[in-house]
């Protein structure tokens, strides 16, 4: 009996990690919408690639031809977006998605000794071409008022949320990402 009980705990433990590895499994969507889990590789210069199978080739991904991909490891989603008046798309990684998509960008600027920092948010609704939206950084393309009547205008299907941001007068990144999913998922971030 303790032999068939050890053998049921074994089986039992396999499949368990078995399903779990395969939830977390990365993957690429083409442009046709067809999802294939595959294996990403981070390279230290160049463009990510991915493998569909061990033995497979390896081929890059491009926002031409890819419109996500998602790394589980890093639990990081990048998605192929067109910043407003560019014709030319490029990934950005995703931190909030839904009917209202935040990003988030990060930019680091080396001038001699000093090592800059800005990180930069954009948001898009029903498209896939991005708005500028929020930046650490002193300058940005649009005004902050235009910015903040763009994303007003994204909330206001949402007259309750969109009162909210109305009245609380608030821009920060941590509003924003609070009321993008808030109005995306209907629950608060939780910190």
């Amino acid at each position: 009996m303790r032999i068939t009980f050890t053998k049921i705990l074994f089986a039992f433990i396999a499949v368990v990690s078995t399903l779990a590895a395969k939830a977390q499994t990365d993957y690429v969507i083409t442009l046709k919408g067809d999802s294939i889990p595959c294996s990403i590789t981070i390279p230290l210069i160049g463009k990510l690639k991915y493998k569909v199978d061990s033995a497979g080739e390896s081929k890059k991904i491009k926002p031409g031809e890819i419109r996500e991909y998602y790394i589980a490891r890093k639990n990081l989603t990048g998605r192929s977006v067109y910043k407003t008046g560019s014709n030319n798309p490029m990934f950005m990684p995703l931190i909030e998605k839904g009917k209202i998509n935040l990003y988030e960008m990060v930019y680091t600027t080396y001038t001699g000794t000093t090592v800059v920092t800005t990180t930069s948010w954009y948001v898009s609704k029903g498209n896939d071409t991005v708005s500028d939206l929020k930046t650490s950084s002193f300058w940005m393309s649009k005004s902050r008022q235009k910015r903040k009547d763009i994303f007003g205008d994204m909330l206001k299907d949402d007259k309750e949320l969109y009162d909210k941001y109305m009245g609380d007068d608030k821009f920060s990144f941590k509003q924003i990402r609070n009321l993008v999913h808030l109005y995306n998922t209907g629950q608060p971030l939780s910190d």
